[in-house]
């Protein structure tokens, strides 16, 4: 068996040490022993500058290191760089002060040989460390591969991106030591903040952006707006003169630093795929914690904890296109049972033919469209033919009714809800818009929406982003927004009950539905339609619709138009015997709504309409559009004698600042002349 004192010659030969001895007789001493045991010694330095300088010529495998040394840095100075350079290192001292001694078991060397010593003692303490380092290097691979499973199964758990981060820092916490841990993530443009301040052994505390707004003042949007600096390319530390650069480039480290006390950092940046990025800032109140073994340690872990990223976050991408889907699925299957009782658009009268060439413009574009028309005429079938004919019509068209909903259930109906949002909210909601990313959404009866949701949907109209009710986090929505009323918004608008801003953003393509009785000659058709389609329906055999009976169709006013047509078919079909031509099953009478009728789509105010003739293309809305708002601006300032500012004035009356109002009568050419008129009189306007 091979003595300790005398190493195997290849294995000596591997291991090319250095020598840091100030004292001459002593380095020779160590210099011979090691030379006759077969290690090749590289070079003997007196002082740290020395030993900079031979290592820079050749890198040892182990030094060997004194205490104290020539000049002002100690051989525990040098060993802070050697630990930098991941060299291991031997203390050889008679120094047995306390707190030198401390200072050097902080150092954390392979070896420690007592002077005065002998050749036996260096070639043992020698050997036996060489072995330690050897089995320490192979235990910390194999730490780091358990801290990797673990990390994989904390980050896989289920549950909030909170609670995972939190069980994967507690996990770090025994490798790299933190007081403050916060993690910034970036995922399909929304920015998340995390947070984990440790306040006792094992224990954490979860700071959220609320807890820091409350301590700094700083509005929780402006936080998650904060840079980090510079691009890393890896791992950063940031310790003692170093921080304070830290602080000066990220505004949150300067707050969290100032607030907990801490002063150093060190920042490990993961670039997931191509869009995510996750920033994770480990802090202490220690000076000097982070160490360059701290700095390799996150090297090894990036590319393993990046591939568990992309792998966890592909998991729930699936996940969630699977709950996508299941939603899209579930809408539609209650989308069948509620379907429109005709299944396509029936007529071939001028009118609606123009309405045709309306969708057929527009249909591919991602213009908002406002479709107007009287109850029973066919919005719903014309708003799925925008969306069939549109680049989306692969994704998803959702259908609300504004009217069908209690004013307190539309937000969340729209928008979603988090758990806890309000009493019975026991779980979190995926709301209408959500489920339409990338798709349509059709909201009927727009006109029955509440004055303070149509400032929500205003703002998600200009700004593309969603809030459900209860959340802090804006969620960017894609969805194509498709309107319908029977209300004259422009009306409802001087009235007051709508916005005047959201009415211009929805009817940026107004398409105006015909009445039955405005197309006449389309009513035999619809008719024929619905008669062969009940008839399947009922098992019976169609035998026509007598000519009377078509003419009193024709010659029916229609007050609930194509829905009433439908009805009055179908109850003929029932009463039919199958064997002779339709005839009526009731009488067509309409008094009950002559006079309802003068007060619907067939006749608008003289004072708000969209024009004489259908608008060809956009930029006959646009002129509509302009048209229509100087008309509603002059019809308030002639209200108002012309006073903009103050107490029941225009700007006042139509819920605008004074200045916008102003910019908007520049723009549309609206000026307030001062007639020459006896005083009391008002202000003529032109």
């Amino acid at each position: 068996m091979q003595s300790l004192s005398n190493p195997p010659l290849s294995s000596a030969l591997s291991c090319k040490i250095l020598i840091v001895e100030d004292e001459y007789i002593i380095a020779n001493d160590l210099e011979l022993i090691l030379g006759e045991a077969g290690y090749p010694v590289i070079g003997v330095a007196d002082s740290v500058a020395e030993a900079l300088a031979l290592m820079d010529q050749q890198k040892p495998d182990i030094v060997m290191l004194d205490i104290y040394l020539k000049g002002k840095e100690t051989g525990i100075d040098l060993a802070k760089q050697l630990e930098e350079l991941s060299i291991p290192f031997i203390y050889i001292s008679a120094n047995d002060n306390k707190s030198v001694l401390e200072a050097v078991k902080a150092t954390q060397p392979i070896g420690y040989i007592v002077k005065p010593f002998r050749g036996k003692d260096i070639l043992t303490t020698l050997e036996i460390s060489r072995y330690r380092h050897a089995h320490s290097v192979e235990m910390k691979l194999r730490e780091e591969k358990v801290l990797q499973i673990a990390l994989t199964d904390a980050l896989s758990a289920p549950g909030s991106w909170e609670q995972k981060l939190l069980n994967a820092a507690m996990l770090l916490q025994s490798l790299v030591p933190f007081d403050f841990l916060s993690i910034q993530s970036q995922k399909k443009g929304t920015s998340q903040l995390f947070n984990y301040y440790r306040v006792g052994f094992d224990e954490y505390q979860i700071i959220n952006l609320a807890d820091i707004h409350q301590l700094t003042n700083i509005t929780p949007d402006h936080l998650l707006m904060v840079e980090t600096g510079d691009v890393l390319p890896g791992p950063v530390r940031y310790s003692e003169e170093n921080f304070l650069n830290f602080c000066e480039k990220s505004r949150l480290g300067q707050l969290l630093a100032k607030n907990f006390r801490l002063e150093s950092a060190m920042i490990m940046p993961l670039n997931v795929g191509l869009v995510d990025t996750f920033f994770i800032t480990f802090l202490s109140r220690k000076p000097d914690v982070y160490l360059s073994g701290h700095l390799r340690l996150l090297e090894r872990l990036e590319q393993p904890i990046v591939l568990m990223l992309e792998r966890v976050l592909a998991f729930e991408e699936v996940a969630r296109l699977s709950e996508q889907l299941k939603r899209e699925n579930n809408y539609l299957q209650e989308e069948v049972k509620t379907l429109a009782n005709f299944e396509e658009i029936i007529g071939r009268s001028q009118r609606l033919l123009r309405v045709f060439d309306q969708v057929t413009q527009v249909a591919n574009t991602n213009t908002s469209v406002l479709i107007l028309g009287e109850s029973g005429t066919g919005k719903e079938l014309i708003a799925r033919a925008l969306h069939n004919l549109s680049s989306r019509k692969d994704k998803i068209l959702v259908k609300i009714n504004c009217a069908a909903l209690p004013a307190t259930l539309i937000e969340s109906e729209l928008f979603g809800h988090e758990k806890g949002a309000f009493t019975g909210a026991i779980e979190k909601r995926i709301g209408k818009f959500e489920l339409a990313h990338g798709g349509t959404i059709f909201l009927d009866e727009i006109g029955e929406m509440p004055l303070e949701l149509q400032a929500k949907l205003l703002r998600v109209l200009q700004e593309k982003e969603i809030e459900r009710v209860g959340g802090k986090t804006p969620i960017k929505t894609d969805v194509r927004v498709v309107a319908a009323t029977n209300r004259y918004l422009e009306k409802e608008v001087a009235e007051g009950r709508f916005r005047m801003d959201l009415y211009f953003r929805l009817a940026t393509f107004p398409i105006t539905l015909p009445s039955l009785r405005e197309r006449p000659g389309d009513i035999p058709l619809l008719a024929q339609f619905f008669a062969q389609r009940s008839a399947r329906k009922l098992g019976k055999p169609f035998r026509g619709i007598s000519e009377t009976v078509l003419n009193e169709l024709i010659n029916y006013s229609w007050p609930g138009n194509i829905r009433e047509l439908e009805n009055v078919i179908e109850q003929a079909v029932i009463i039919n015997d199958g064997q002779s031509p339709l005839t009526l099953g009731r009488p067509l009478i309409n008094s009950l709504f002559s006079t309802a009728l003068s007060g619907t789509m067939s006749q608008p105010d003289a004072s708000f309409k969209l024009g004489n003739s259908t608008p060809k293309d956009l930029q006959d809305v646009k002129q509509i559009q302009q048209e229509t708002e100087r008309d509603y601006i002059l019809a308030i300032l002639k209200q108002t004698n012309g006073r903009i500012r103050g107490n029941g004035g225009a700007a006042e009356l139509m819920n605008l600042k004074p200045t916008t109002l102003e910019y908007r009568m520049e723009k549309l050419g609206i000026r307030k002349v001062l007639s020459a008129q006896p005083p009391g009189s008002s202000f003529g306007i032109n």
